[in-house]
């Protein structure tokens, strides 16, 4: 077979396909290979339609693809010995599996297909996915957390005639970042020239906190792959920052502002000006009728929360060259943008994300590069379960801490938010120095 390697045509974005040789692997002899995956229905017809035209251009290799509703229910399954050739699997989980030998290193056998990893993908998201130096997977998709904003209900060029602090933009109009500041002032700007709006709404959680955190500055973790503790006693200041935007005049919404909506029904509507989320909400809002809004990095510019995910090979493959082959499909341009082209999906290789079709500057979000942008400085979250849970324990100080009048306070939650989470994640085992040998006395 062929296995095309593809650049992005200068001209519109679109792969530009280059035949490169194959590797001198056997022509795999009628294999039925299994492809796992989870998400929306949408990225799942796509799946399948990128395994009915590998076929096609294989005839003697089928691919069968298995969804499962949620990751975690994947990869569940996954552990409980369900058989995958190639597998879709969160960042969270590809230690485990590795140490499951569940799944098997790709680095070797993507290199002898010619695999270029060059530029495209960020050295973080080649890191989250190594194990004792072995490449496990091939980083695939990435969903940081932005801020939708409905632009509609914001006149930037009043704000900055009456000098309010005020949002950056680019030369071509599209929106660039903010400070804290500035998107206090946005909100409260926006509430008080549109009855019945509020700024945004941020559920009183640490999940809900934590790409709000980041952004602002804040350490969240004491090791972004393996932590032990929450890190935001070493990040109050920021922390305190975020507190005192968040309280200004109309900036949050309470449950009574959504009037029985959720959050994202009420900006949908335009009773809120701004909500966090990820990609998955772009399809929807291009099709709500009259809708003005754009997308925007977390207010403070400083980053945002969000997590991977891969490609893995299954420890025992039908046929290991078929496998690397299929997943070599995958990952090859042309692949991944048709997976771009969902509405749900945020490449990792970043000669995608950075192109026209998946910009797609004639349509909304005009800032659309801030998907590919915020995930330089982007924080894993932990896994689900202990994310779960560390939301559970931390659940008074949080609350505690968005109504606290003194900065030193904030401190205080913080540190107990620290000292919570040792109870959910893994402590480090303290190491005893042996003790000195006593010489017998002479």
């Amino acid at each position: 077979m062929t296995v095309l390697s593809a650049s992005l045509a200068a001209c519109g974005g679109e792969p530009a396909a280059k035949p490169s040789p194959s590797p001198t692997t056997k022509a795999p002899a009628k294999v039925k290979l299994v492809f796992g995956v989870s998400g929306h229905k949408t990225l799942v017809d796509t799946y399948k339609q990128l395994a009915a035209e590998y076929t096609q251009e294989v005839p003697n290799v089928t691919v069968e693809v298995k969804s499962w509703p949620t990751e975690d229910q994947l990869a569940a399954a996954v552990d409980s010995g369900e058989k995958v050739d190639v597998v879709l699997t969160p960042r969270a989980d590809v230690e485990k599996f590795a140490e499951d030998k569940l799944i098997q290193p790709v680095d070797t056998l993507l290199e002898a297909r010619n695999v270029d990893f060059g530029d495209k993908y960020s050295r973080e998201a080649m890191e989250d996915f190594s194990v004792d130096r072995r490449l496990e997977c091939m980083p695939y998709s990435v969903s940081p957390q932005v801020v939708y904003v409905n632009t509609g209900l914001i006149d930037f060029e009043a704000m900055k005639e009456e000098e309010l602090p005020t949002p950056s933009f680019r030369a071509d109009g599209s929106l660039r970042g903010w400070t804290l500041e500035q998107f206090s002032s946005a909100m409260t700007y926006a509430a008080e020239h549109n009855k019945g709006v509020r700024g945004t709404y941020v559920e009183q959680n640490l999940s809900s906190m934590m790409p709000w955190l980041a952004g602002a500055g804040a350490t969240l973790f004491d090791d972004p792959l393996a932590p032990t503790t929450t890190a935001l006693g070493d990040s109050a200041g920021a922390y305190e920052e975020l507190v005192a935007a968040l309280n200004q005049p109309n900036v949050l919404a309470s449950p009574k502002d959504l009037g029985g909506r959720t959050p994202f029904q009420a900006f949908k509507q335009g009773r809120l000006v701004a909500l966090t989320g990820d990609r998955s909400l772009v399809s929807e809002l291009r099709a709500t009728e009259g809708a003005e809004w754009d997308v925007m990095p977390m207010p403070g510019g400083n980053g945002t929360t969000g997590d991977y995910a891969g490609l893995c090979m299954g420890a025992a493959p039908a046929d290991p060259d078929a496998a690397a082959d299929f997943l070599t499909y995958l990952i090859s341009t042309e692949s991944v943008v048709k997976m771009v082209r969902t509405g749900h999906f945020v490449p990792v290789n970043s000669e995608v994300g950075y192109a026209p079709v998946f910009t797609q500057p004639e349509r909304n979000p005009k800032n659309a590069r801030i998907f590919t942008d915020t995930v330089r400085d982007m924080q894993v979250l932990p896994e689900a379960a202990q994310l779960a849970q560390l939301q559970k324990v931390a659940a008074a100080p949080v609350r505690g801490s968005l109504t606290a009048e003194e900065p030193e306070q904030i401190e205080e939650f913080a540190a107990q938010i620290d000292a919570l989470s040792k109870t959910v994640f893994p402590q480090p085992t303290p190491t005893t120095s042996p003790s000195p040998s006593i010489s017998p006395s002479s």
